[in-house]
């Protein structure tokens, strides 16, 4: 004979089978311990040690004096084959977002910097002074992504890709009126890991979760590198999309 499951595996995996089936939603609020407890005939100890199990593996949050509720947050697709088209007149992230019927919004902050692996990326001197436009970007009202895109300053001093305020058509649009333009290829990189602390406390990314970065470097028709964007996307609330051959119209 097998070995018995463990209580708290058993607890743990019946409640994770209801928040699966999508019989409990994003919010909703779990037994108290002292109801669990009665409920399955069980010590503190197990409900304590399913419900950790529970938190670990995303399925819920727990607060103080909010209790234990379920982490079940509105999945958003990327399209990344079509991100940044020229042809949108809108920005790419606030198009894609709305176009799911959510409200997209972003803050900003621009600094002066010298990154040697960024100037690297851009193929200039480790010298040169670069600009890091850092978005927060939000989806009906919550904090779900970071984007940090970085360019020689020199070619965008004085325009609004150096000014912390919303771009509504989108940076891409702007490197083309300074002639710029990035008309080129996009080489992308993506990886998952685990968050960095800044990261869970920006994105309030729940205990088990990784992120996803995703990095783009942007090029003119010549190849010559004009932008390096990072951006990160907390993994269970992110679907990227990329499709390959055909026409990706």
């Amino acid at each position: 004979m097998g070995l018995e499951t463990p209580s708290y595996q058993r607890i743990a995996s019946e409640w994770a089978a209801k928040i699966d089936s999508g019989a409990l939603a994003d919010g909703d609020q779990l037994p108290t311990r002292p109801q669990m407890e009665e409920t399955y005939g069980v010590s503190k100890q197990v409900i304590n040690t399913a419900l950790t199990l529970l938190l670990h593996e995303g399925y819920v949050v727990s607060r103080a004096r909010h209790g234990t509720t379920v982490y079940r947050p509105t999945r958003v697709r990327l399209p990344l084959t079509r991100f940044e088209d020229n042809r949108q007149p809108i920005d790419s992230f606030v198009a894609a977002v709305e176009k799911q019927g959510m409200t997209a919004s972003q803050t900003i902050s621009v600094e002066t910097l010298l990154n040697e692996r960024i100037a690297e990326k851009l193929e200039v001197s480790s010298s040169t002074a670069l600009i890091a436009r850092k978005r927060v970007r939000s989806v009906n009202g919550i904090p779900y992504a970071l984007a940090d895109s970085y360019f020689v300053r020199s070619h965008v001093a004085g325009s609004p890709i150096a000014d912390p305020s919303d771009i509504p058509t989108g940076g891409r649009h702007v490197m083309a009126k300074l002639g710029i333009p990035m008309d080129g290829k996009s080489v992308d990189h993506v990886t998952c890991r685990r968050p960095s602390s800044a990261e869970i406390e920006s994105l309030d990314v729940a205990p088990g979760v990784y992120v996803i970065q995703h990095v783009r470097t942007s090029f003119r028709i010549d190849d010559t590198p004009v932008r390096h964007m990072v951006s990160i996307f907390p993994g269970d609330r992110w679907e990227l999309e990329y499709v390959v051959g055909g026409k990706n119209e």
